[in-house]
């Protein structure tokens, strides 16, 4: 059966602001990642234009009117004047940084796109040949906005879509005769379903920093002549990031390493063939504490051969960072000792071993934050407790430990006689 109306639902393009948290990057990298947002947002309005939708649904941060990026606005209006040519409408509701009635009036937007306003709810039918398709129901951002209550539809026999930004949970969608939610302001796609409609967050087209990791795309929606709906996920990141956990012995030799690096970058190459994949390697290591593998040079020299081995090109990995993990067992000597390390490991011991020992560090703040907001940033959650002390054991480790890495790193004395070189007169 022909799909009845197909659209795509797109929201959070951020246009002009570009990927952060990232340093070293060669100069072959930088255009391509300049220009990833660009890059991801031409592959929603093509698909547009190949599958001849409907109708684009743009829920809100394309850009931020406050910066007033030209090539931002330059960009839209191309994009809204290719579709306006195949017919395709485009509707458009404001989020937090966006606003499209401060659209500059020197250049008017074309007619085939529809803006909403943050103050009302507004419904508007979309015709195809003067039939009517669907009912949408749009508002753009409001910060007082608690629920989507105001978007609810009337009983009707078409198909009823509700549009706007902000963020919502699960339970303000309630049937009220909406089919799909269309939303936007959360960057991770999300899909919350309830009976007889769901809810949807496309999430940013394109990642910007490696918070934002794993794939990130746009909706691509069509309803068959039943009424019955399929959303599809359609990949559009250039720039992908992805961080890896390898498991690896303490006493690993380079060249191994080597081996299980090499396999895990040749699958991410394999999978992502036309993204540029920004990796974070975290080893996890098991057996008896070795120190060598936690030299700042050794992690340096990993971090150079994967960039010189896999980063060449504008696509495949580019290696940001490699971090060995702290331990989950040191050496139990360490914790007897009658020493200022062995005291230190104690106190951390102590705290792993008992949970009612709070990391709260907010008593040390200065007076005047410990009332406010500010004191949130000294809270440690119990998820966080286990990384913090083992990270913590580590720290002292590093002070305080220096004098065991040289003992197992001393080379062995051997007692050398002495030759007398002089050459003996025949």
């Amino acid at each position: 059966m022909a799909d009845a109306i197909k659209f795509i639902h797109a929201a959070d393009l951020h246009l002009d602001q570009p990927i952060s948290g990232l340093s070293e990057l060669p100069p072959h990298l930088r255009g391509g990642l300049s220009n990833a947002p660009y890059a991801a947002a031409d592959k929603i309005f093509d698909l547009a234009l190949a599958e001849r939708v409907d109708f684009v649904l743009l829920c809100g941060d394309l850009y931020d009117t406050d910066s007033g990026s030209a090539r931002a606005y330059a960009y839209l209006l191309t994009q809204f004047q290719r579709l306006a040519e195949k017919n395709i409408h485009v509707y458009w509701c404001g989020g937090q940084s966006d606003f499209p009635d401060r659209w500059p009036s020197s250049v008017g937007l074309p007619d085939n796109v529809s803006t909403f306003s943050s103050c009302v709810v507004e419904e508007i039918e979309h015709r195809r040949n003067g039939e009517k398709l669907c009912s949408i129901f749009a508002s753009g951002y409001d910060e007082k906005r608690r629920d989507a209550a105001d978007l609810a539809a009337t009983a009707s026999d078409t198909f009823n879509i509700a549009m706007t930004h902000g963020e919502f949970d699960g339970a303000t969608f309630s049937g009220k005769h909406i089919a799909y939610w269309a939303l936007g302001g959360r960057h991770k796609s999300t899909k919350l379903e309830k009976s007889g409609t769901i809810a949807v967050y496309p999430g940013t087209p394109q990642g910007r920093h490696v918070k934002e990791s794993g794939v990130h795309g746009f909706k691509f929606c069509r309803v068959d002549g039943n009424g019955k709906l399929r959303v599809q996920s359609i990949e559009s990141d250039y720039v992908r990031f992805m961080p890896q956990k390898i498991a690896i012995p303490e006493n690993v030799t380079m060249v191994a390493l080597k081996e299980m690096l090499t396999e895990r970058a040749l699958k991410i190459v394999n999978d992502c063939p036309d993204n540029l994949v920004m990796t974070r390697w975290f080893l996890t290591t098991d057996g008896p504490f070795n120190p060598r593998i936690r030299k700042p040079q050794w992690a340096a020299e990993i971090l150079e051969w994967l960039r010189d081995e896999f980063g060449r090109g504008d696509q495949g990995l580019w290696s940001t960072e490699v971090k060995v993990e702290a331990p989950k067992n040191l050496p139990t000597q360490w914790y007897e000792e009658d020493t200022i390390l062995g005291e230190y490991m104690r106190v951390v011991a102590r705290y792993q071993s008992d949970d009612s020992l709070k990391l709260n560090l907010h008593q040390y703040m200065p007076q005047t934050f410990q009332g406010d907001s500010m004191a949130d940033v000294g809270q440690v959650s119990r998820t966080h407790r286990d990384a913090i002390l083992r990270q913590t054991g580590m720290v002292g480790i590093e002070y305080l430990a220096a004098h065991k890495e040289r003992a197992e790193n001393e080379e062995p004395e051997f007692e050398v006689a002495e030759f007398d070189t002089e050459t003996t007169e025949q």
